[in-house]
């Protein structure tokens, strides 16, 4: 250690002792991870994905009549169209059927 004066040397700095920590100098919590110590921070909530909405239920019997109308305004292709999506949802209802039954 120099005693004449001049700044501490970097020896002199480790070598000097710290002075003990008072007691209660500092909180024992943050404040923002709760006071008791076992306490376990809750999570953030999950996000939640929007339902996408669901589509009414096609009903076969009506797009029968629609396609039957089409056929005889011989408008054929609408009438595939209207006699495909029924048979779609006939196909449709029996697989949910028979999975259900399983």
């Amino acid at each position: 250690m120099s005693t004449d004066g001049e700044p501490p040397s970097p020896i002199d700095i480790k070598m000097s002792p710290s002075p003990p920590p008072t007691p209660g100098a500092f909180p024992p919590t943050n404040g923002v991870n709760g006071s008791d110590e076992n306490e376990i921070p809750k999570p953030p909530p999950h996000k939640v994905a929007s339902p996408k909405p669901e589509e009414p239920p096609v009903d076969a019997e009506a797009c029968k009549a629609a396609g039957n109308k089409f056929f005889k305004a011989k408008q054929y292709d609408k009438a595939i169209a209207e006699y495909t999506k029924g048979s779609s949802a006939l196909i449709e209802k029996r697989t949910e059927a028979h999975e259900k039954k399983s």
